[in-house]
């Protein structure tokens, strides 16, 4: 699957069936495990290894200030980003005035894709599900805002980055994921710009604007 522009799709991986399934429970409320700190959790970078410190099932989502004004030193600009869709089935996407893309999502039931205790391996089974030919060596680590409030200062989270390059008809384009086994909650981020120079430029624009809120509980 290519990623020139914001066209991802990232359907929920149903299950193997197995010849006896055991049968789902109809209730499965989060675990809070007993003397659960969520404050010291969002308060300390949220690394591959940190993703166990997370309450189980207990889901992580994005928080962005992409649509507000763009500057206000004196009069309110217009927003540098139009919102094109507001979280619908979990997903957000903009555009802006250079042509620039994008979007930026949760997904939930990412068991089977999910190792256990180990959240780059499991970020790296929900790349290679998004990009079945990416090889896990073109993977980069990179890091995202890690706090309540986009725009706000704090600690990052790891994300793995995949790039792509401009071509005839292809925007250069950026994706990044995490998956959160723990909290069993896939994030995605891609941003696609015309021109590489204008991705790289966009960039920590976007960072600026947007942040993974950690859970209060």
């Amino acid at each position: 699957m290519g990623l020139g522009g914001c066209s991802i799709t990232i359907p929920n991986p149903e299950p193997a069936v197995t010849e006896s399934p055991a049968p789902a429970p109809t209730f499965a409320p989060p675990t809070v495990v007993a003397g659960h700190d969520a404050r010291a959790v969002a308060a300390a970078p949220m690394s591959f290894e940190a993703g166990n410190t997370l309450s189980p099932g207990v889901p992580v989502g994005f928080s962005d200030i992409l649509g507000a004004p763009a500057d206000y030193s004196e009069t309110p600009g217009p927003p540098e980003w139009k919102l094109l869709r507001a979280n619908v089935a979990g997903q957000t996407q903009y555009s802006n005035a250079a042509g620039c893309q994008l979007a930026h999502w949760t997904t939930t039931n990412q068991g089977p894709i999910i190792e256990q205790g180990d959240d780059r391996a499991s970020t790296v089974a929900l790349m290679k599900y998004l990009v079945p030919s990416v090889i896990e060596s073109s993977l980069t680590e990179a890091k995202l805002p890690w706090v309540a409030e986009a725009g706000s200062k704090g600690p990052a989270i790891s994300f793995l980055a995949f790039q792509t390059k401009a071509g005839p008809g292809v925007m250069a384009s950026t994706a990044w994921a995490r998956l959160l086994g723990t909290a069993n909650t896939g994030l995605l981020v891609t941003l696609a710009c015309p021109t590489e120079d204008l991705l790289a430029a966009t960039t920590p624009k976007v960072m600026a604007k947007l942040s993974v809120a950690p859970p209060s509980s």
